[in-house]
C-alpha cells in the first residue's frame, strides 16, 4: 500500500509519503481500494502527538479514520460483500489508516455505500455518523419529543447531530456563531443559541446534551440542563479542561455524563446508510483536497483553524 502519514510526531512538515506491503487478507477481511478519505481533528491531534498518553501508536503510521472505496478482494468467510461493491467504513487505526490507496479491514466494520452519493460524500460520513449514533442513540437514548442541545452545531459532528436528532423526532437547539445561524437552521435546528452576541441564553431546558466543545463553553451550557439529564461528550480532559463550576453543576443537577470514543461498527453504519437513503441525513462537505502530500498538509492546516463547517475530504485523482 502507498499512503501519507508520519514517521515521527510533529507539525505538518512531518507528513510524508510512505509505502509498505499490504497485510494479508484474513478469512473475515476485505481488501478495499480507497477512493476518498475523510479528514477529522483527531488526524492532526495524532500527528502532533497529543494522543500518545491514551493511544501508544506504533510509528511509522498512515493517518485517516474515514473512507469510501471499492472492494477488490474478500476473505473466505465473508458473505456480505463481493468484489466490486462500493463501501464506506471507519477502520481501527493501528498503523494503516485511510490516507492510502488500499487497506485491509474486517468485513464487520464495513457497510454498503449509500445509494446516490459520490465517494467523497460517503467518505465524509463514517466517523461523524458513528460518533453521533453512538452518542445520541446508544448513550443518550434520545426519544421523539425530547429537547436536545448540540454544542457546536456547524462542525462535522454537530451538523450530523442536528440531522440525526431531528430524524429521531427531537426538538433540537444548537450553539453556533451568528454567521452560521442560517446554516444550522437549514440542517433542521429548531432553536439557535449564538455565542458571539453576549452570554448564552435560552428559556428551554434540555434532557440531553451532546458536547463537542468542552471547557468554558460546556460549563456555560450546563445551566440549561434538566435535573437527571444525560450528557454525551466527545471532549476529554486532554482536549479541554472542564471548569470547576461545571463539575459542581453536574452534581447539583445529578447529570449522567458519558465520554464517547467512537468504535468501528458496520451495523451502526447501516443505520446511517438508511437515514441517508431516506433523505433524513445528508453529508456536509466544506472542502475537497487531492489525496496528495500537499493536499493532506493543506487539509490539516484548514482543520486546525477550528472554523470548519461540515467535513473536509481527500480524494484520489
Amino acid at each position: 500500500m502507498r499512503g501519507i502519514g508520519m514517521k515521527q510526531y510533529g507539525g505538518i512538515q512531518q507528513l510524508t509519503e510512505m509505502e509498505w506491503t499490504t497485510k494479508p487478507i484474513g478469512s473475515d477481511d476485505v481488501l478495499i481500494s480507497i477512493k476518498a478519505s475523510g479528514v477529522n481533528p483527531v488526524d492532526w491531534k495524532v500527528r502532533e502527538g497529543l494522543l500518545q498518553a491514551d493511544f501508544p501508536f506504533e510509528l511509522p503510521l498512515i493517518l485517516g479514520w474515514d473512507a469510501a472505496g471499492t472492494v477488490t478482494a474478500v476473505g473466505t468467510n465473508v458473505q456480505d460483500f463481493q468484489i466490486g461493491d462500493d463501501v464506506f467504513f471507519r477502520p481501527e487505526l493501528e498503523r494503516e489508516g485511510t490516507y492510502a490507496d488500499e487497506i485491509v479491514v474486517p468485513a464487520n466494520i464495513v457497510a454498503p455505500m449509500p445509494h446516490g452519493l459520490s465517494y467523497a460524500e460517503a467518505a465524509s460520513l463514517p466517523l461523524v455518523g458513528l460518533t453521533v449514533w453512538q452518542a445520541l442513540v446508544e448513550v443518550g437514548k434520545v426519544q421523539a419529543g425530547e429537547k436536545v442541545l448540540v454544542l457546536g452545531g456547524s462542525g462535522g459532528i454537530g451538523s450530523m447531530a442536528i440531522q440525526l436528532a431531528k430524524a429521531l423526532g427531537a426538538y433540537v437547539a444548537t450553539t453556533t456563531s451568528s454567521k452560521n445561524s442560517d446554516f444550522v437552521r437549514e440542517l433542521g435546528a429548531d432553536e439557535v443559541i449564538v455565542y458571539d452576541q453576549g452570554p448564552l441564553h435560552t428559556s428551554t431546558r434540555f434532557s440531553f446534551m451532546l458536547d463537542t466543545l468542552g471547557g468554558e463553553a460546556y460549563g456555560d451550557a450546563i445551566k440549561f440542563m434538566r435535573r437527571q439529564g444525560r450528557v454525551a461528550t466527545i471532549i476529554s480532559e486532554r482536549d479541554a479542561k472542564k471548569p470547576s463550576f461545571a463539575e459542581v453543576a453536574e452534581k447539583e443537577r445529578e447529570l449522567d455524563v458519558t465520554f464517547v470514543f467512537t468504535r468501528p461498527d458496520g451495523v451502526n453504519l447501516n443505520h446511517i446508510r438508511a437515514l441517508v437513503e431516506a433523505k433524513n441525513v445528508k453529508p456536509i462537505l466544506t472542502k475537497v483536497y487531492p489525496l496528495t502530500l500537499e493536499g493532506v498538509r493543506d487539509a490539516h492546516l484548514f482543520s486546525q483553524t477550528g472554523r470548519v463547517r461540515g467535513k473536509i475530504v481527500l480524494v484520489h485523482s
